[in-house]
């Protein structure tokens, strides 16, 4: 069995503007991520470089770089927040955001994945996805129920596991 059907129903399920917002993503499942980031159909990836920890300005400045802001970007939420709600899509494509694991300060995670899901409810609302996958790294305190976020359900994430890649 090729990995073409995994492919595709992690596309379906992630494409769906049902399905906008933030999950949280065990590092195991992340590391299945990072062949398909290369291409999948109906997805543009994005991930945001690595940081030695989430602070507001790291989380900022990922998302400027990752999402293409413009130079006059604010560096601040309300300017994120602006930069993102005029994004340009490609029909039908949805627009994916991994956060990889690194330490963090809750404060700032906290506005991030606020933001990130009123982007995605946002442009839901538009007929468009916005999903944001944040990695929960394993560290003393970063358990990944301490990030509060829902994980990426069942039915898109177990075709993750390499059982199932064929």
């Amino acid at each position: 069995m090729s990995g073409q059907p995994w492919r595709e129903a992690l596309a379906r399920y992630l494409g769906d503007p049902a399905h906008a917002g933030v999950y949280r993503l065990e590092p195991s499942r992340a590391a299945a991520l990072a062949d398909l980031m290369v291409e999948t159909a109906g997805l543009d990836w994005h991930r945001l470089g690595p940081a030695p920890r989430w602070s507001r300005e790291a989380l900022l400045d990922g998302l400027a770089e990752s999402l293409g802001f413009p130079d006059y970007f604010g560096r601040n939420w309300d300017a994120a927040w602006d930069c993102l709600t005029e994004l340009r899509w490609e029909a039908q494509r949805a627009r994916v955001l991994v956060v990889p694991a690194a330490p963090w300060d809750a404060t700032a995670l906290s506005a991030f994945t606020a933001l990130m899901q009123d982007a995605a409810e946002h442009w839901a609302a538009r007929g468009q996805a916005l999903v944001t996958l944040v990695v929960a790294g394993a560290e003393e305190g970063e358990a990944p129920e301490a990030l509060g976020l829902p994980t990426l359900p069942r039915e898109a994430s177990a075709p993750l596991s390499p059982e199932s890649r064929g």
